[in-house]
């Protein structure tokens, strides 16, 4: 507190100007102490001058020549003395001797009047009363001068004195004018260069203010009142150009926004415009991704399908390439890893390969049909309108594939309706031809078999017999092709059905290892691949003697592998698929399997295994849509 006001610029100037008027003042009240001093100084030196012509005069009027009237002499005489007393003891006299007694003057005025007292006066009476000679005249006039030279010795101290004074007034004055210029230049340079300078910038700053111009800031900012107000200034251009900065990054930040509103609104609209025109295939997920990853400035993202049951998934369309250093987004391995992340709804993780991805459950009805991933490059941090855009995209996604499921579902079961209504056809009209025939051919066996008969009608009976047990075979084979999946369950159960039936015709146990999901192969590429995992396992259980069986189906780099393998007496010794023909019907199951295959785009083989069995291999790259169109439902196959 005493800092600042010890800075204050009113507090400095107010102490100049009272310096100021101290000075004059001072000056003043000392003229007044010495012209008091000096009152009456010109009289009293005039009466101390007088004290020469009273005692000449006194000396004077003792030497005057005897006259007739002795009284009216002495009274002269008298009077004269009076006269140099009366100017000794004058007031004025007094006030100006000094009143120290070692003071020269006073020394003088008192020795003046003490001779005056104790020689002169005594001396000049007694001089008048008698008639002295020569000698007395002439110590007289020496006593007179001696005490004459006393008094002048005495004015000349008197006027000394008063002279001092004049000395000591003219000083003083002098000082005090000097210290009132000298405070007064002092002040003028103070108020140039703690006012004037101050506020000239304040001023030049302000106009820069008023241009547009806030970062100009004063240099001059002390304690004082100025210096204040330019810390005042500088912190006022501080907030201004802050604010100013946080108006244009609002501004900016809102045009952004309108930006991203408006690219939203373009990508929602692009995406819907995709979703719900109709085609949708791997083609329409894979550009909506693209577009996705350029409108929101996020890295290539990913789509997976879920199964219904939610074990497993596969990769419906993704953004990447193979050579996109960030890696691929979908393990095949890992799929229950993505699906429980997905039941815990959006979030922001970190991948298997350290960068960070948005994932987004997609749910329609409640069910959680899809997973999409976006990947975020670098370490910057998604903002919430990315992630409420993904999420707004991702619902309707979920919404499509619901959709698309439902009507692939439909059509499925249509398509098997159709199948059980054929098969019902078939067992109602040729199932009952052959029932026949055959029946026919026992009672025709029969009627012979008492009568004699050639080789050759033995023989015709006999390859009737076997066509007819074949065609029934092969019937019932084209029976159980039809009703299989009768349900739509998917590619995954019916498989499951399937292994767990032929198990149960013989002892034999069969392990199924499935890595697709449903969905991931069209109905015309399931069936395929369910009829030769049946008619293998079918071989197995007929001509291997095998204990065990293994089913695998999985994705390898040229597409994807089916494998069934056995523990069995292996191909060369059994009669199917792995032994020698021993007759036409032991051709039949590979020849179905080879068509299959052929239909599928794919290779078949069928080796040996080192440790015993057999192993079929069945390889093809599926169809990249995942959605049959209508031409393609009439392709499908039985």
């Amino acid at each position: 507190m005493l800092r600042r006001i010890h800075r204050s610029l009113l507090v400095q100037l107010g102490f100049a100007l009272s310096l100021m008027a101290t000075m004059a003042l001072f000056g003043i009240v000392t003229s007044v102490i010495i012209a008091e001093q000096l009152r009456g100084a010109a009289t009293a030196i005039n009466h101390a001058g007088t004290l020469r012509y009273s005692t000449y005069a006194a000396s004077t009027t003792a030497l005057r020549p005897e006259v007739e009237d002795a009284a009216r002499h002495r009274a002269d005489l008298e009077a004269a003395l009076e006269r140099f007393e009366r100017h000794y003891r004058s007031e004025a006299l007094q006030r100006l001797v000094p009143s120290e007694a070692s003071h020269p003057a006073r020394r003088s005025y008192d020795e003046v009047g003490r001779i005056w007292d104790a020689e002169m006066r005594p001396l000049i009476l007694g001089f008048s009363a008698v008639h002295p000679d020569g000698a007395g005249y002439r110590n007289l006039r020496v006593a007179v001068d001696d005490f004459v030279e006393l008094v002048d010795r005495m004015v000349l101290q008197l006027e000394q004195r008063t002279e001092a004074f004049v000395q000591v007034l003219r000083g003083v004055q002098a000082a005090c004018l000097l210290m009132t210029v000298l405070v007064m230049l002092y002040t003028v340079g103070f108020l140039r260069r703690q006012v004037m300078r101050p506020l000239r910038e304040l001023l030049a700053g302000a106009e820069e203010v008023r241009h547009g111009d806030f970062t100009r800031h004063v240099a001059h900012t002390g304690r004082d009142e100025l210096g204040q107000l330019g810390a005042a200034f500088n912190r006022m251009t501080r907030d201004l150009s802050r604010l100013y900065g946080d108006l244009e990054e609002r501004v900016r930040e809102k045009t952004r926004a309108l930006e991203y509103s408006n690219r939203s609104l373009e990508l929602m609209y692009r995406s819907l415009s995709h979703l719900h025109d109709g085609s949708l295939n791997r083609a329409t997920y894979t550009d909506t991704l693209r577009e996705m990853e350029q409108v929101l400035g996020l890295g290539h993202g990913s789509l997976c399908l879920l199964e219904q049951d939610g074990r497993k998934g596969f990769q419906l369309a993704n953004s990447g390439t193979s050579d996109d250093s960030t890696g691929p987004l979908c393990d095949r391995l890992t799929c229950a890893a993505c699906i429980d992340d997905a039941r815990e709804g959006p979030q922001l993780k970190t991948g298997p390969d350290g960068h960070r991805v948005v994932s987004v459950p997609l749910f329609d009805g409640g069910e959680l049909h899809a997973l999409l991933q976006m990947t975020v490059p670098g370490e910057t941090r998604p903002e919430p309108w990315q992630l409420q855009l993904v999420a707004a995209i991702g619902r309707h996604l979920g919404v499509a594939i619901a959709s698309q499921r439902r009507a692939l579902q439909g059509r499925r079961l249509a398509l098997l309706e159709e199948r059980a209504t054929i098969a019902r056809e078939l067992h109602d009209s040729l199932a009952q031809a052959l029932s026949y025939l055959k029946i026919q051919v026992s009672r025709l066996r029969a009627a012979l078999r008492g009568s004699r008969r050639n080789e050759e009608v033995e023989a015709a009976l006999q390859e009737l017999h076997h066509g007819l047990n074949d065609a029934y075979g092969q019937l019932r084979e084209l029976l159980t092709t039809f009703r299989i999946g009768r349900g739509g369950e998917g590619l995954g159960r019916t498989l499951e059905e399937t292994a767990a039936g032929i198990a149960a015709r013989g002892p034999i146990e069969i392990t199924l290892e499935n890595r697709l999901a449903d969905g991931e192969l069209n109905i015309n590429e399931e069936i395929h691949v369910l009829q030769i995992v049946r008619e293998a396992l079918c071989n197995v259980l007929r001509h291997a003697r095998a204990s065990h069986a293994w089913v695998r189906l999985e994705w390898a780099p040229e597409g994807v592998l089916l494998t069934i393998r056995d523990d069995g007496i292996g191909i060369g010794i059994g009669i199917g698929i792995g032994a020698g023909a021993r007759d036409k019907s032991d051709h039949y199951g590979l020849s179905i399997m080879r068509e299959r295959a052929r239909q599928l785009h794919g290779t078949i083989s069928v080796e040996p295994v080192r440790d015993g069995g057999t192993c079929v291999e069945l390889r093809f790259r599926p169809a990249p849509a995942p959605v049959p169109q209508p031409a393609e439902a009439a392709r499908w196959a039985v």
